[in-house]
């Protein structure tokens, strides 16, 4: 009787279980309304969701994000090429062991999971990398500003499954560099703690908690050229810290065969010169459909920004708007093949004491957070899951292909394989 409980509470909770990074993009570009394996780095209790699978992506492609390969005058033959390899690729893994192996019904509850990935990259970084939007807007530096890139990037999860269907997990998030040598030091520490629990008939709950601690010294030239130290956020107990809090339900109902889920989050950065804080609540549904998925959201979004938080200067803006969004992925031809497209459109009203202003995201500007999305996928036996979010353009330059030189199809393209 409790593995028929536990097999109700999870209907319609575990429908659209394979997903990554790619996915998400083509489907409309967040993933707080659908559950998937991305969600793993939302929230680490939900590696017991995903046992015994390897994942990963080969990055995306940007032009922009790209560094030239030559600048060289003497090197005209290069024609200042640029690198047109995909940038920030990651891979990883997740191991499970039940300790109920002698359950009939394919009952694995308990179980014990562990998962790690290398070198993904969290957003949080962009505050210590010079020259990325985020960087600008925490920190006042001029060109003679230099901070090392962190390296490692490594995600170490660890989950347990209790034998009623409850999941609990810790995840932390490591990224570092400290050059003694020019006392130049970039570093970001993350902890998560997840719950992915049923409190109901056909009702999961799914929250999670994080707090990380950012370390950033950089070095700058005086006008003599002499290197001086310029702390822009010292360590973890001096106000530098970062709070992340997510909450969603979802809630099966048969009639849609599918979820509703509302979802709560709220995101704080505290630097020494830069502070955000920003809530997202909302309510969205998924629903499942033959050879075929969908789902939409109504968000409320709310966003403050101070450049200057230690002083008492007026240098806050506050932000109220909205997002809504949604995506469908169908089958089509094979019943392995699915394409998919999403949309997400972000309005936002900015005060900055009596002035304002309406923001939002960017039409097309080949980036993760403009309006659309298009995806293909490939599905094999259920088991390997291939996702690629397609260019914009391609339909527009689809001649370019044959008559002038190559143009790209594919912006991203990741992968999962349950074993």
């Amino acid at each position: 009787m409790k593995r028929i409980l536990i097999a109700l509470a999870l209907t319609g909770f575990f429908v659209a279980l394979h997903a990554s990074d790619s996915r998400i993009i083509a489907l409309g570009r967040h993933d707080a309304f659908f559950m998937d394996d991305y969600s793993i780095f939302r929230n680490p209790a939900n590696v017991n969701v995903y046992p015994n699978m390897v994942f990963g992506s080969g990055g995306y492609y940007s032009e922009e994000d790209n560094p030239v390969k030559s600048t060289s005058s003497s090197d005209l033959s290069a024609l200042r090429a640029t690198n047109r390899d995909p940038v920030r690729p990651y891979a990883g893994g997740i191991v499970s062991y039940s300790l109920n192996q002698s359950a009939e019904g394919g009952n694995q509850y308990p179980m014990i999971s562990i998962g790690a990935a290398f070198n993904r990259y969290d957003k949080m970084l962009q505050y210590l990398i010079p020259g990325t939007p985020e960087f600008s807007n925490a920190f006042s530096v001029d060109s003679s500003f230099a901070m090392p890139r962190p390296v490692g990037k490594i995600d170490l999860m660890g989950g347990y499954a209790l034998a009623n269907g409850g999941m609990i997990g810790f995840g932390s998030y490591l990224a570092f560099q400290n050059d003694s040598s020019s006392i130049k030091t970039a570093s970001l520490y993350k902890g998560t703690l997840g719950l992915n629990m049923p409190i109901a008939k056909a009702t999961d709950l799914e929250v999670s908690l994080g707090i990380g601690a950012v370390n950033a010294i950089g070095t700058k030239k005086d006008v003599l050229g002499n290197v001086m130290p310029d702390t822009l956020a010292s360590a973890s107990g001096n106000s530098d810290f970062m709070l992340e809090a997510d909450g969603r339900i979802f809630q099966a109902l048969t009639v849609l065969n599918g979820d509703i889920v509302p979802h709560l989050k709220v995101n704080m950065v505290n630097l020494k010169q830069f502070a955000l804080f920003e809530i997202a609540c909302g309510v969205g549904m998924n629903i499942n459909v033959d050879k075929g998925f969908g789902w939409a959201g109504l968000e409320f979004l709310y966003e403050q920004k101070d450049l200057s938080p230690a002083s008492n200067s007026k240098t806050a803006t506050d932000g109220y708007g909205g997002r809504v969004s949604f995506g469908f992925e169908r089958n089509i031809i094979w019943d392995w093949f699915l394409l998919r497209a999403g949309i997400c459109k972000k309005l936002l009203y900015v005060k900055n004491g009596s002035d304002g202003y309406w923001l939002e995201n960017a039409e097309a500007d080949k980036s993760d957070n403009d309006f659309l999305g298009i995806g293909v996928g490939a599905n094999i036996e259920n088991r390997l899951k291939i996702d690629a979010v397609i260019a914009e353009d391609v339909l527009f330059t689809f001649t370019n292909l044959i008559s002038k030189p190559q143009d790209h199809i594919l912006t991203r393209f990741s992968a999962s394989y349950s074993f």
